[in-house]
């Protein structure tokens, strides 16, 4: 036995399919007319489905096998009329519907169209550099918040290598560019000058930081250097800070002295002789306050040998970090760099912004509150990797 169903679009479709395959040896079990479903069924036309079978056992003929399929054929024709005349009733409505929906589509790729288009212009515009690589190092700079111009002058001269070729050139290049801006980090020095202990300020702006990274910098030379040291604190605007270093050096077997002008900081320093390093701790000063300022200038000044350290936080928008920079400058010329905060920022531009806006070393980083931990002499080539999008901090 073998039944087998055809389809077609029409019913000549249909019967020549039956013949060219079985012959005129079959018979017609059934025949329908197959309506479209989904939601395009009134944009698509019905379809015809014959069942035949070769098998003579499930139907009998009643004359020869010719006369039957004829028989069958003819029965079918007649019924499909009918069904053509409701095709033909339709087909107006059908066709109607397919215009509106061949000016949807229309409408619809003018609007595609026409937003790709936008896009492409967006992408054109944002697009700065030809080159793929240097492409991704812009967008990571900016990212990182490095000063556009800075970026672009990183990026210098190299757009026209070839990239496929060159991918690691273009890497070596870039990354020895922005550690050559960097400059090499500087320590702290530990030496003292004409047999006198060396004094270290550290100076900067109100919530920086300031007093935990003293303490965090102290720790390093009496913990790890076993150098004798001393610490004066000017703080004595918050009673917190005093407490809070008093307490640092207590737990270190540091010294500790409190002074409330700056006449009496050559006192203490005189009574330090023994020491190997005094640092002074000077309070938060605004940069806009001008009072205050004055007093902090006064006590900067009033040592002829000194190793000062502006500490800075990366928290701080670059706008208003050229600011206090340009303020602390009034008051002391040489100075090296400290930055705060790692940990609490996305963005490290700030680091190449500043070292190229200054040209002062860079110097120590922290990342954290623990004292004597989360503090390291800036790696240089961390930096380069993190601006350039290549390295997880």
């Amino acid at each position: 036995m073998k039944i087998k169903k055809y389809e077609g679009k029409t019913k000549k479709d249909v019967l020549d399919k039956i013949r060219e395959e079985l012959g005129n040896e079959v018979f017609i079990l059934s025949e329908k007319v197959i309506q479209p479903r989904g939601i395009f069924k009134f944009f698509l036309k019905p379809t015809i489905e014959v069942t035949v079978t070769l098998d003579e056992t499930i139907v009998k003929p009643q004359s020869s096998s010719s006369s039957i399929i004829e028989e069958k054929l003819t029965k079918f024709e007649e019924h499909s009329k009918f069904k053509e005349v409701e095709l033909e009733k339709q087909s107006e409505t059908i066709k109607s519907l397919e215009n509106k929906l061949d000016n949807l589509e229309n409408l619809i790729k003018t609007m595609t169209d026409k937003i790709v288009s936008q896009v492409k212009v967006k992408e054109d515009e944002n697009k700065k550099y030809k080159n793929n690589i240097l492409q991704l190092f812009y967008d990571n700079l900016i990212k990182n918040e490095v000063d556009k111009n800075l970026a672009e002058e990183i990026l210098k001269d190299l757009d026209d290598i070839d990239e496929k070729n060159n991918v690691n050139d273009l890497v070596r290049i870039v990354y020895t560019r922005i550690t050559e801006f960097l400059g090499k980090p500087e320590e702290l020095k530990t030496d003292k000058e004409d047999g006198k202990p060396k004094v270290v300020a550290f100076i900067g702006p109100t919530g920086v930081g300031k007093t935990t990274t003293i303490a965090k910098v102290i720790a390093k030379f009496i913990l790890d250097n076993k150098k004798n040291v001393g610490l004066i604190t000017a703080d004595t605007y918050r009673i917190a800070a005093v407490e809070q270093l008093k307490t640092y050096a207590e737990i270190l077997g540091a010294s500790i002295e409190v002074i409330y002008s700056p006449d009496e900081l050559v006192k203490k320093v005189e009574d330090y002789k023994d020491k190997e390093l005094i640092f002074l701790d000077t309070a938060g000063r605004s940069h806009k306050n001008e009072e205050q300022f004055k007093e902090l200038e006064e006590l900067v000044k009033i040592l002829d040998k000194k190793e000062v350290f502006l500490v800075l936080s990366l928290a701080t928008k670059y706008r208003d970090t050229i600011d206090i920079i340009d303020k602390y400058s009034e008051i002391i010329s040489d100075y090296k760099i400290i930055f705060t905060k790692m940990d609490e920022t996305l963005g490290l531009g700030n680091i190449l912004n500043v070292k190229m806006y200054t040209k002062k070393p860079l110097s120590y980083i922290t990342f954290g509150q623990d004292v004597p931990d989360d503090i390291e002499l800036m790696n240089t080539e961390k930096i380069a990797k993190l601006l350039l999008g290549s390295y997880e901090k």
